[in-house]
């Protein structure tokens, strides 16, 4: 058969299969010396090229004739072949049995490849997920901030729907609370007590004739029975008048009442003050003695919310009961105060019951009563099992705010009015307490309701003025003010819509006009929005 060549008119001529002989197995491996073009006989090079690619017979058996003839068709068929080609093939065969023999000798181990260093691989950190996109906020209020009139300020503000902190200044350090604090002490009364409680002040028999006891339930409410601040209230006169009419019933040879033994020992009359309140305080008319019975707050006028407070309110309201027996009807003329404990197993002869603990928060919260706030602090402790001791209210904060969500291991209760300059509680604690009162799946409506609102009402009614006027009525929070700090502490309905929560404290060198600075940061906060900035 015969190929024609694509690129010259030499016509190869190709021996057919027979011509080359058996089918062969193996091929010989004899390396040839190629020699270069014009050099050496044509015949040398046709033996070479034949040495190397004419196979041998390798089977077993195969005779010397086959192999002879099997050579012989090759050498005449590479005789025939161009110079040209039977180098190029020479140097194809070589090529191909040097290969060949580099193979063989890595399979049987006779080559050994020299290792080459590689650099280690590089293990490139995989992107995790990426943050939600992140509102770029540019509304600061900063140079509010910085005015002098703030003292040493602290200031979280949060938005309490995304959870949000937009602004926090010194915002995990604690500072005193001043009257902030009753926002604390008014959801650990709901929390502990429940909005339904009521204090209750009672008179019980006693086994010695002639001797009745006057038990006190903690309620600084209860009132001699004419003019007081605290509407709804329960009085002595109705207390003395049930008490010596079941007295009476029980007694009718004998009717008389000649001595009242007063039980004050709910919680210890020894924690009455803490060394930290300024004695001003209760001359000035802002705060009792904390004792578990006393009428219309220990007020000297009763109707006035701000009316110097006694050194002795227990001893008056004894004989604000001794004068209502009288004026009951009570027969006998000088009647003996004592003090004692009434027996677990007393007839109750009387008993008066306050408001309940929702409308004592609305009494409480909006002109910044410190003394309903120590009382139902400790009557707290007593219903948690802990005494209604000074030293209890911290353990009764901690636990009882818990409930509300906020976590205040780390700050110092003192007290339950926000008096004493050593109470400790961080911004960023008060606004978490916030963010739980306004929560709608949550019951603390009594503090929502019983908020000051800003230039309408409670201790807000004066404040916003001027520049800050255009935030009136979006302010609704629990003002504070003891000497050397000044706190504000509630939600604002912003500008734009949204609600936040906010705390800020101001505390050193400050004085009156802490407020008025106050106000104004407010006021910025709300015409920020949700676009405050953290700067």
């Amino acid at each position: 058969m015969s190929e024609k060549n694509e690129n010259s008119e030499f016509e190869w001529n190709i021996p057919a299969e027979n011509e080359v002989g058996e089918a062969l197995t193996d091929r010989t491996v004899a390396m040839p010396v190629t020699p270069a073009v014009g050099q050496g006989s044509d015949s040398e090079a046709d033996a070479a090229l034949a040495t190397t690619v004419v196979p041998t017979v390798a089977a077993a058996g195969a005779d010397s004739a086959a192999s002879e003839a099997a050579a012989a068709a090759s050498t005449s068929f590479i005789s025939r072949m161009p110079v040209w080609a039977k180098v190029t093939a020479l140097a194809t065969a070589g090529a191909l049995v040097i290969g060949g023999a580099f193979a063989v000798g890595a399979a049987t181990n006779g080559f050994q490849p020299i290792p080459v260093a590689t650099e280690e691989a590089v293990v490139r950190a995989t992107p995790g997920t990426f943050p939600a996109d992140v509102p770029l906020r540019t509304c600061s209020v900063a140079e509010l901030a910085a005015n002098a009139n703030l003292g040493t300020l602290g200031a979280v503000v949060t938005n309490p729907a995304t959870g949000e902190t937009l602004l926090s200044i010194a915002g995990e350090k604690g500072a005193p609370t001043a009257s902030t604090m009753k926002l604390a002490t008014a959801a650990v009364a709901l929390n502990i007590l429940g909005a339904d409680y009521r204090f209750t002040t009672k008179v019980v028999d006693s086994v010695t004739p002639g001797t009745v006891v006057l038990v006190g339930g903690g309620d600084p409410t209860l009132s001699e029975g004419g003019a007081t601040v605290y509407s709804g209230a329960p009085t002595m006169a109705d207390l003395a008048s049930q008490a010596l009419a079941k007295y009476t019933e029980l007694n009718p040879d004998d009717p008389s009442i000649t001595t009242v033994v007063i039980d004050v020992s709910m919680f210890p009359v020894a924690d009455a003050w803490h060394p930290s309140w300024p004695a001003s305080e209760r001359t000035d008319g802002y705060h009792a003695k904390v004792v578990p019975l006393m009428v219309d707050g220990d007020r000297q006028n009763p109707s006035r919310a701000t009316s110097p407070r006694s050194k002795d309110p227990v001893a008056n309201a004894a004989n604000a009961f001794v004068e209502a027996l009288s004026d009951a009807g009570n027969l006998a003329e000088d009647i003996t105060i004592s003090y004692g404990s009434a027996t677990a197993s007393a007839v109750t002869l009387g008993s008066v019951q306050s408001q309940p603990v929702s409308t004592l928060i609305g009494q409480m919260i909006p002109y910044s009563d410190n003394t309903l706030a120590e009382q139902l602090i400790r009557v707290a402790s007593v219903e948690l099992g802990l005494g209604g001791t000074a030293a209890s209210i911290q353990q009764t904060m901690v636990g009882g705010l818990g409930e509300t969500g906020v976590v205040a291991t780390g700050s110092t209760f003192i007290d339950g009015s926000g008096l004493s300059e050593d109470n400790s509680v961080s911004p960023a604690v008060i606004a978490q307490l916030v963010t739980g009162i306004i929560d709608p799946t949550k019951s603390y409506s009594p503090i929502i309701d019983a908020l000051p609102v800003s230039g309408r009402s409670g201790t807000l009614s004066s404040r916003f003025t001027g520049d800050s006027a255009i935030a009136q009525g979006a302010v609704h929070a629990k003002t504070g003010w003891i000497i050397g700090a000044y706190t504000l502490a509630g939600y604002v309905d912003a500008e734009d819509g949204t609600r936040l929560v906010f705390s800020i404290v101001t505390h050193g060198d400050v004085s009156d006009s802490a407020k008025s600075a106050i106000d104004a940061l407010v006021t910025g906060i709300y015409s920020c929005g949700n676009n405050l900035a953290a700067y």
